[in-house]
C-alpha cells in the first residue's frame, strides 16, 4: 500500500529536519510524506536533501494559517502553484467555510480545533469543491479524561457528515517530530477506535498520493494537461 504521512511539520515549525522525518517514516512503512510547514519552503531546513532519500516520496506543501478571510484567500492563491499539497488550518466557521469553498485547497486541517464540529454549509462546499477533510489523531493520543471524550464526540460527528456527503478523508497526527509519527497499522488501529471503518482508514492514508500526483501535472487550462 502507498501510505502517506500527511501534514508533517519540519524545522522551523517542528524540531526535526525533513530528512529525519522522511527516514523515520520510511522505517515505519510509509511510501511518502507530505511536509506542510506554515510558510511552505520559506526558511525550510535543506528541503532538497530530503528528496534524495531512496524509496521515499517527499512532497512539499503548505498549511495556510490566517484568521482573516481575505488574507487567507490571498495566501491560497499566491502559493497554490508552488506546492504539491495545500491545506488550510481551520477551526472557526468562517475559516472552515472559506477553505471548503475554494477548489484550490486540497485539505481542511484541524476543522474541530475549537471544539466544534463542521457545519452543513462547510460540508456541502467541501463536496462541491472536492476538498478533503483532515482527521487529526493527535488529540486522541495526547488528551485525557473529559477533554478526550469531547474530542471523540466531535470527531464522530465530523465522520458522520463526511460519510453522508461522501467526502474524502485524510488521517494525520500533525507530527512536529519523528516521535509524533505512528506506523500505518497503528494509525488504522487508532482510527478504528475513534469510529472509522478499516477500509476508510486505509483510504485516508492512501488518498494524499492521488492529490499529489494530480497537482504535479502541468495544466495549460482546466482539463488540459501539458505532456
Amino acid at each position: 500500500m502507498s501510505y502517506y504521512a500527511c501534514n508533517l511539520h519540519a524545522i522551523p515549525d517542528g524540531s526535526d529536519s525533513p530528512s529525519r522525518l522522511a527516514l523515520f517514516a520510511r522505517r515505519l512503512g510509509y511510501f511518502g510524506i507530505v511536509i506542510c510547514n506554515h510558510y511552505g519552503l520559506d526558511n525550510a531546513f535543506y528541503p532538497e536533501a530530503s528528496k534524495n532519500i531512496e524509496k521515499m516520496d517527499v512532497a512539499w506543501g503548505i498549511e495556510v494559517v490566517s484568521a482573516d478571510i481575505k488574507a487567507l484567500k490571498n495566501q491560497i492563491s499566491s502559493t497554490r502553484g508552488r506546492v504539491d499539497f495545500l491545506s488550510v488550518h481551520g477551526g472557526t466557521e468562517g475559516v472552515n467555510r472559506a477553505a471548503c469553498e475554494d477548489p484550490k485547497v486540497d485539505m481542511l486541517a484541524h476543522p474541530d480545533s475549537r471544539g466544534q464540529s463542521l457545519s452543513i454549509a462547510a460540508v456541502r462546499a467541501a463536496f462541491q469543491n472536492e476538498v478533503a477533510i483532515g482527521f487529526d489523531l493527535r488529540p486522541m493520543i495526547q488528551l485525557r479524561g473529559s477533554q478526550r471524550s469531547k474530542w471523540f464526540t466531535v470527531f464522530r460527528r465530523n465522520l458522520e457528515l463526511a460519510r453522508k456527503f461522501d467526502l474524502k478523508m485524510i488521517l494525520t497526527t500533525d507530527a512536529r517530530s519523528h516521535l509524533d509519527l505512528r506506523a500505518p497499522r497503528e494509525m488504522i488501529a487508532l482510527a478504528k477506535v475513534a469510529g472509522m471503518e478499516e477500509n476508510e482508514a486505509i483510504e485516508a492514508l492512501i488518498y494524499p498520493q492521488k492529490i499529489i500526483d494530480l497537482n504535479r501535472k502541468r495544466w495549460a487550462a482546466p482539463g488540459v494537461e501539458l505532456l
